[in-house]
């Protein structure tokens, strides 16, 4: 019996996820209402509010249950003492997106356009941030860097999270493969060289 009620909770906790996550699309999030969800998840009120306080604890849950999924997932990456090098790059990204396409509708939800959740972004570029931090230890490196740490780390994950976005809004118009592929060479070799153009003083 105790297990036939837990699947009846996760059942109605996906309705309403599922629900929250349409609407955001539709409506923007500050739009969208407890009975806008309600009536979506086909439920009654009184039944959201035994599983949620209201809308902001219920974006709460939903922004720390999935990117702690993508944590877990990104940190299982190997590391290297070179955390900027293609392999890593092209790994990161695989393991993001192959995330995201469990999760489309989340991800689009808090990221594209005039609907997107700010506090998601910034969350979810500080995992990736720490991933490409994680291998870097200044005892192992035999060079220095030329250019400022922060800054290379910046770039890096602005770029990253240009072709996550690039990749939900268009409805992922490449295969995960291909398109960590593709990034990992540009940021690698540079836009020119890696699209096969010649590079001129």
């Amino acid at each position: 019996m105790h297990k036939k009620t837990d699947l009846r909770i996760l059942r109605t906790k996906q309705s309403i996820r599922k629900a929250f996550y349409e609407l955001i699309q539709e409506k923007g999030y500050e739009a969208v209402t407890i009975q806008d969800i309600a009536d979506r998840a086909i439920i009654n009120r009184n039944t959201f509010y035994l599983h949620y306080q209201n809308k902001p604890d219920l974006l709460e849950t939903c922004i720390n249950e999935l990117l702690s999924e993508l944590k877990e997932a990104v940190v299982l990456c190997p590391v290297s003492t070179n955390p900027f090098s293609i392999s890593i790059l092209e790994t990161v990204m695989t393991t993001v997106l192959e995330h995201i396409s469990s999760h489309k509708t989340f991800y689009y939800a808090m990221l594209i356009e005039e609907n997107r959740i700010y506090q998601f972004r910034t969350k979810m570029e500080n995992i990736i941030k720490d991933k490409l931090n994680e291998g870097w230890n200044t005892d192992k490196v035999n060079v220095p860097l030329e250019i400022s740490k922060e800054l290379l780390l910046e770039y890096l994950v602005s770029a990253f999270m240009g072709i996550v976005i690039w990749w939900i809004k268009n409805d992922q118009p490449l295969s995960v493969e291909e398109a960590s592929s593709q990034f990992s060479r540009i940021i690698t070799y540079g836009h020119l060289k890696a699209a096969g153009s010649r590079v001129e003083d």
